[in-house]
């Protein structure tokens, strides 16, 4: 049958492989009808002109000028086969099964085993002088013929599905009905021609047997002659998909399905057994067993009209078995067929198919079978259309070239088209037709691509996912921008898809106070303490107050709030600060006549304190935790000779130039200073350098640091603690004489110390 192997073989891909329905790209295949011919002999060719013109047929130079002969010396055959599909049908159970009904009328004519001296009398109608007069021999001589009813019900199923390994396998079970029947089986047939009338044979077995429906008025059709019969196909395919990922689809909330309408294969494999078993009949009027052994025997004066007239000579002239079965069995054309498709992608492939015909045995009377081929077939394969190429060779070793043609719901096509009409000689044919209602298997369709089918989809012009009906979801919040109200910011359901970033109830968009939770009544704005004045107006929001203090309380209630009233608890005047009188530190003083309010203080210093003792009240003492005297402004006095030493040591201080290395000149007075700040654990100094505008500031600024850090690192190797010093320095920012002369610039190179108390 035409593309029985391609992808879209459908239902007639059951006749090669059972199994091929499985994943098929059919939802539904239906055909109508089909029919394959074929003709052909190894002995006898035609020139490709009479093949074609019957007048050409009538003339008496027929044989001579357009008939051609084969002389090997090897056996010939012939073959005459019809399979006509009647309507059949296969259907597409799920993703992995598949089941098929069909129906076939088909028939053999067989001819098998005749020698090249055999076919060669016949050939010459037995006036062949080379072979007269020879015994020849022809050891199993047989021909057969069968036509059948043939019902069958094919499986498919999906075995092994493991990504890159797929395995499927499919049976056929077969009702035959035998239609009529014959054979003529010759073993050891051995004879000789004196001519074309006087044979002779030589101990021949004979046997022909025809079904029941034949009698002298030919065939009977409708009476059914032979017992139900059964048969089988069994079949399997293996495909190895090391792309499979590139065919899988999510759609409908389904993910990694397989594409149904895409070949995932890079090259498929299929070995199945067909038409296994026979058919039973019951034999006719016309069938017998016998010895053929008679010499000289005249044959000139037989007539021949009918069958009646062929039995009854052969039954006038030998001895018939009586002892003969009243039924046989007429095998099924019983092959192996393997398949190997190779994916070339883009709907190009390469088909080998080995088909190995098994039921040719020369010891079967009954048998039936096609030719042995070997197909290579280049092939375009698409949903409505396919073409191949089939180059063939048979188990005579011809090659053929057909072409064949897959339009929609028409196939057809002829294996040795192409090459019967460039031969010049033409020893067999074929020709073969199909008529379809193919429903393809499909994804569904998904107009807006979001994996969404249109049946379902409730947006079909806009992507969204499965779980929204595939309606877009922008904020991914599972509302569907249709009953969104913020379409752009993830929501909950019960605030319609709207955000609430401080979860007080109140979406975002109508919340005047959205990082903070708040109240309805407020506009989400908070009232932590409850006083009905939201945080943001409310002065002191974590205390219940007044609307008139902007949310503060006046615990007194004498109408001073509490935060500006130095005394909240006991009612008073707005002139003495919420306070019943005017002496605030309670220090006996009254505020207008204390320089110090709020500070406890003796009426000696006006209110203010002295906290050392020391007779200088803390305002005006610059020591005012140590007691010192007036005239150092309330610190302790600095003696005379003390004075002196500090000065020794800063206006001996030397520098080598343009460093901060202390030159050993200033070592002695500074080394009395230290050991004067040791002595004075109360003291504290203050270092400050100093330099004139000489250079770049930022360069003075770096050399004043350095010079005041090298005279406090020299202080402290002699013991004075680190605490004790400050080091501050300004570069040139503090000149005390004018830069514009050497002593002036000279003045304002120096380190100064300043004694502290602290």
């Amino acid at each position: 049958m035409p593309f029985a192997h391609s992808n879209y073989a459908g239902i007639s891909g059951i006749v090669l492989q059972p199994a091929s329905i499985a994943d098929s790209r059919y939802r539904f295949d239906m055909a109508l009808t089909g029919a394959n011919v074929i003709a052909g002999n190894n002995y006898v060719a035609f020139k490709r002109d009479a093949l074609f013109n019957s007048s050409l047929w009538e003339l008496d130079n027929f044989k001579d000028d357009y008939m051609f002969e084969n002389l090997n010396g090897k056996d010939k055959s012939g073959i005459l086969g019809v399979s006509v599909m009647l309507p059949s049908f296969m259907v597409n159970l799920s993703d992995n099964s598949a089941l098929a009904f069909s129906t076939r009328l088909r028939g053999i004519i067989n001819i098998d085993n005749i020698t090249e001296d055999l076919a060669k009398l016949m050939y010459e109608d037995i006036d062949y002088d080379p072979l007269l007069r020879r015994e020849l021999t022809n050891a199993n001589f047989s021909m057969q013929a069968n036509y059948w009813l043939e019902t069958g019900i094919t499986f498919g199923n999906v075995i092994i599905n493991k990504e890159k390994q797929f395995l499927k396998g499919g049976v056929t079970l077969k009702y035959l009905q035998g239609i009529v029947s014959g054979y003529t089986y010759i073993n050891d047939l051995s004879y000789r021609f004196d001519g074309s009338d006087t044979l002779s044979l030589f101990q021949s077995t004979v046997k022909y047997g025809l079904s029941s429906n034949f009698d002298e008025e030919g065939i009977k059709p409708l009476e059914m002659v032979s017992k139900p019969g059964l048969g089988f196909d069994i079949g399997f395919v293996y495909e190895y998909r090391p792309e499979i990922s590139k065919h899988r689809y999510n759609m409908d909330g389904r993910e990694g399905l397989l594409r149904p309408d895409q070949e995932k294969y890079l090259f498929r494999l299929g070995v199945a057994l067909l038409d296994v078993g026979s058919i039973k009949y019951k034999k006719g009027y016309y069938s017998q067993d016998f010895k053929a052994d008679v010499r000289d025997w005249n044959i000139g004066d037989i007539e021949i009209n009918s069958i009646q007239d062929i039995n009854d000579t052969l039954r006038n002239r030998f001895n018939f078995n009586e002892n003969v079965s009243e039924t046989y069995r007429m095998r099924l054309p019983t092959a192996l067929s393997i398949q190997f498709d190779y994916n070339l992608g883009h709907n190009f492939f390469l088909n080998f198919s080995p088909y190995i015909a098994l039921n040719k045995g020369n010891s079967i009377a009954s048998k039936s079978h096609y030719y042995s081929t070997y197909t290579f077939a280049p092939r375009y394969d698409r949903k409505w259309f396919g073409a191949e190429i089939p180059v063939q060779v048979d188990e005579f070793g011809r090659f053929k070239a057909g072409i064949s043609l897959r339009m929609g719901p028409l196939w057809i096509g002829s294996n040795g088209i192409i090459s019967n009409t460039v031969a010049s000689k033409i020893y067999d044919g074929d020709v073969y037709f199909m008529l379809k209602i193919p429903i393809f298997r499909s994804i569904a369709r998904d107009k807006d691509k979001d994996g969404v089918s249109n049946r379902l989809d409730q947006c079909p012009d806009r992507k969204g996912p499965w779980l929204m009906q595939g309606c877009p979801d922008t904020d991914g919040d599972n509302i569907t921008d249709a009953n969104d109200e913020c379409p752009d910011e993830k929501g909950p359901e019960s605030l319609n898809g709207c955000p609430d970033r401080d979860n007080d109830g109140i979406a975002d968009k109508n919340d005047a106070c959205p990082d903070a939770p708040g109240l309805p009544q407020f506009n989400g704005c908070p009232d932590t303490d409850g006083d009905g004045i939201t945080d943001a107006q409310d002065e002191c929001p974590d205390i219940a107050g007044k609307a008139e203090f902007n949310g503060c309380p006046d615990r007194d209630n004498d109408g001073i709030p509490d935060k500006a009233d130095k005394c909240p608890d006991v009612a008073g005047l707005a002139a003495y600060d919420g306070c019943p009188f005017n002496d605030m530190d309670k220090d006996g003083i009254s505020d207008d006549q204390d320089e110090c309010p709020s500070i406890p203080g003796p009426a000696e210093f006006k209110g203010c304190p002295d906290t050392d003792g020391d007779g200088i009240p803390d305002k005006s003492d610059l020591c005012p935790s140590i007691a010192g005297v007036p005239e150092n402004k309330g610190c302790p006095p600095i003696k005379k000779e003390e004075i002196e030493i500090i000065k020794r040591a800063f206006s001996n201080l030397e520098f080598e130039s343009g460093k901060s290395i202390i030159k050993a000149v200033s070592y002695p007075s500074l080394d009395e200073l230290a050991a004067l700040m040791i002595s004075q654990e109360m003291w504290k100094v203050r270092l400050s350098g100093h330099t004139d505008n000489t250079g770049k500031p930022e360069k003075n600024m770096e050399l004043s640091k350095n010079r005041t850090q090298a005279v406090k690192d020299y202080l402290i190797s002699k013991g004075v603690k680190e605490f004790r010093i400050k080091a501050e320095w300004f570069g040139q920012t503090k000149p005390v004489a004018d830069n514009n002369s050497a002593e002036g610039r000279q003045k304002n190179r120096r380190v100064e110390m300043e004694i502290i108390f602290e």
